[in-house]
């Protein structure tokens, strides 16, 4: 660096006001940040707009812009002359901008008297003057950076440039979170925003060091792993398990201008099993802790729900994906092992027999798994208990014994194809492990393991013809008397609805009495595409427990207002039908942005009040569907047992028949008396036929009627 470039630098100091230049020619003032004395360039900044900006000059352009401040140099005056001159011009240019900035500074002449006394030492000699410079500038700098009576505007630029500095952090921390993430998804933003979410909770799983809770009614939330399938249709994982009792789902929305942002609902259960888990873990903390109450005379029961591809016959039954189906993984096999583990200790050995059944609930029938899926009746004795007339119990000694019926009842199943599963479950599957104490016929205790069929809705199927949809509106039916008997258990209520559907009919012994105990195990798919029935299957089993005082003291949380319509003292088959409409209009309108109202005193949009109509006509026939079901199957009952009953009388009326026919083979018989005793048996028989071809009748009609009522329905 030259002397003169020393000079020139030594009347410049952080916080002087000088002129630049802009690129477009305009002379305006600006603030000197910082002079940087190895490239000879001085850093400026302004406010504009009221946003701060700044720049880079160099000394020559400075030096161009502001004459007046180096003058003193340019003349070749004395060298004491010129120091003296150049340190007062830079004095009093300083003093300039202290009296504009603060023009009541009470130290202001003390301030030039004591710089007057230093320009007057810098003065005496020639040899110290370069030195003496580069003390004072940067005594300046720090004055300046120090200084209290610092202008608002410079104070102004430190605040914005350190918020842009914050700025620039943040995003670059954004942008690395986003390289993170795969572009080829279309989804990525979202995914993007739940990792963020995700990154910001304190992740805790579950495992065997948790203690069992003892309640009445437990639920469980199961996660499954994302499917290659799901990863190939470029889905995301919209479900998060933060901790041992918690489910975050992740709802995808756009707002109206086309902002997008993620719905994060939260629930609450019993336990929470994130996608690691495995069938040991469930179990353990579902089915073992029943099992001990099924040796003290209880009747648990054990079902797993959720939609087609979920988990459920995973869970219950055991790994299917593999050649050799493996059932010891499953909550039937660890069940049975559990029981054959109590039944060798001392205090149960040779007291008990081990017996199974294992049957299915299409629609409104039974059949038997264990007897070539022969249909069963489901009927009430005189002490109104709930018999399942003709099911065949298999008495089983080892785990390898019911691991086998197990096999044989699964391969008999009625199955599907839904656009979930190629292989859905179609019915409930219902597997009963009983003990029975030895040499006696009476039931001790029975743990019924049930295996639900798909909730998703008719419409979900690739095939949406009437036996479809005759099987979604059973299913659903099923489903929510289920629920309803369960939220009975729960308020210890007087009335249970246990005849609202043929499943909870054969379960009733599960929901009477005080020592009942319910665990329900919720699966959940993680995919983006089954974002709706994974809200539905949480919204359901949050509704299905209904806490009470004693379980949420229990559990050591405070009582929370539960947002439901449903009516907390009866159930009745109207309620089924609100709760489908609703669960129906939560699934189309979940993703769905609905603007706000800006008045309730508005008319309705033409557009909204058709689609209310066509919906209350949707509803309408589905209503009438259901009605149509309901009494075609009533008649189809009716039928089977008439003609049952004819066909157990009619070995009778055959040996009626031949009795009267050898009274004729004698020489001398009574002719009149053959004959009226043949008339007899035949009145007799044309009754029994009138009428069975009468209820058969009324059957057709009613299957001519419920075919009528699904094609309307699936016109609409």
């Amino acid at each position: 660096m030259s002397y003169n470039h020393q000079q020139y630098l030594s009347c410049l100091h952080v916080g002087q006001p000088v002129n630049i230049q802009r690129s477009n020619g305009r002379i305006h003032q600006a603030m000197i940040k910082k002079i940087n004395h190895t490239v000879q360039t001085i850093t400026v900044e302004w406010e504009e707009k009221n946003e701060g900006k700044g720049k880079e000059v160099d000394l020559d352009a400075i030096i161009k812009t502001n004459p007046d401040l180096f003058t003193t140099i340019t003349n070749a005056g004395s060298q004491a002359g010129a120091i003296s001159h150049d340190i007062s011009t830079d004095h009093e240019d300083n003093s300039t901008t202290i009296d504009h900035n603060n023009a009541t500074h009470p130290n202001r002449r003390t301030h030039k008297k004591d710089e007057k006394r230093q320009s007057h030492s810098l003065s005496q000699s020639r040899t110290g003057r370069i030195s003496t410079i580069n003390e004072v500038s940067p005594q300046r700098q720090q004055n300046a950076s120090t200084d209290p009576i610092k202008s608002k505007v410079v104070k102004e630029i430190e605040r914005i440039a350190a918020n842009r500095e914050q700025r620039r952090v943040k995003h670059e921390k954004h942008r690395r979170k986003l390289s993170e993430v795969d572009h080829s998804i279309p989804a990525w933003e979202f995914q993007a925003m739940i990792n963020e979410y995700r990154q910001q909770l304190g992740m805790k799983y579950i495992t065997m060091n948790e203690q069992q809770k003892d309640l009445r009614i437990t639920v469980c939330v199961r996660k499954r792993p994302i499917t290659k399938k799901e990863l190939n249709k470029k889905d995301i994982d919209v479900l998060t398990i933060p901790n041992k009792d918690h489910v975050v789902i992740h709802l995808p929305k756009v707002k109206l201008d086309l902002a997008k942002y993620i719905d994060n609902q939260t629930f609450r259960f019993d336990y929470s099993m994130h996608e690691l888990c495995d069938n040991e873990l469930v179990y353990h903390f579902t089915a073992q802790p029943l099992v001990r109450s099924l040796f003290q005379g209880c009747n648990p029961l054990v079902f797993a729900y959720g939609q087609t591809g979920s988990g459920k016959t995973y869970t219950m039954g055991g790994d299917l994906s593999q050649r050799d189906v493996d059932f010891s993984k499953g909550i039937y096999a660890l069940t049975a092992n559990d029981i054959f583990h109590h039944l060798n200790n001392s205090q149960h050995r040779g007291q008990y027999d081990v017996y199974c059944t294992f049957f299915e609930i299409y629609c409104t029938k039974v059949f038997d798994l264990f007897n070539d899926k022969k249909r069963l009746r489901v009927l009430e004795d005189h002490k109104n208990l709930v018999q399942v007339v003709g099911k065949k119990e298999e008495r089983v000694e080892t785990v390898h014994d019911v691991m086998s019926l197990i096999r044989r009842g699964m391969s008999v199943r009625t199955s599907g194809t839904t656009s979930a599963n190629e292989h859905s479950s179609r019915s409930h599957a219902v597997f009963q492990i009983t003990l029975k104490k030895k040499n006696t016929t009476k039931e001790y205790g029975k743990i019924s393991l049930i295996d639900l069929a798909g909730s998703e809705r008719g419409r979900d199927t690739q095939t949406n013809d009437k036996v479809t949809l005759m099987e979604g509106a059973q299913i659903n039916k099923s489903l929510l008397t289920l629920k309803e008997c369960i939220r009975a258990l729960g308020r210890n209520a007087e009335h249970i609805p246990f005849r609202g559907s043929t499943l909870t009919k054969v379960l009733r012994d599960s929901f009477i009495g005080e020592k009942c105990k319910v665990c329900m195990i919720a699966m959940v798919s993680p995919g983006s595409s089954d974002v709706d029935h994974t809200l539905n299957t949480l919204r359901y089993a949050d509704r299905v427990k209904e806490l009470n005082v004693d379980e949420l003291k229990q559990r050591g949380v405070e009582l929370h207002q539960k947002h439901t319509h449903d009516d907390l003292h009866t159930a009745d088959e109207d309620d089924y039908d609100d709760d489908v409409d609703e669960d129906e209009f939560l699934n189309e309108s979940s993703t769905q942005v609905i603007p706000p109202s800006h008045t309730h005193l508005s008319k309705p949009h033409p557009q909204q009040h058709n689609l209310s109509k066509s919906l209350l006509k949707s509803q309408q026939s589905k209503r009438k569907f259901e009605q149509a079901i309901a009494r075609s199957h009533e008649l189809e009952d009716l039928t089977l047992e008439s003609h049952h009953g004819y066909i157990d009388e009619f070995p009778q009326m055959l040996a009626s028949h031949q009795t009267i026919f050898d009274s004729s083979t004698h020489m001398n018989y009574d002719r009149e008396k053959y004959a009226k005793q043949l008339i007899h048996l035949i009145d007799s028989q044309q009754q029994h036929l009138t009428k069975l071809r009468t209820k058969a009748l009324q059957m057709r009609e009613a299957v001519a009627h419920e075919n009528l009522c699904a094609k309307d329905l699936t016109f609409k």
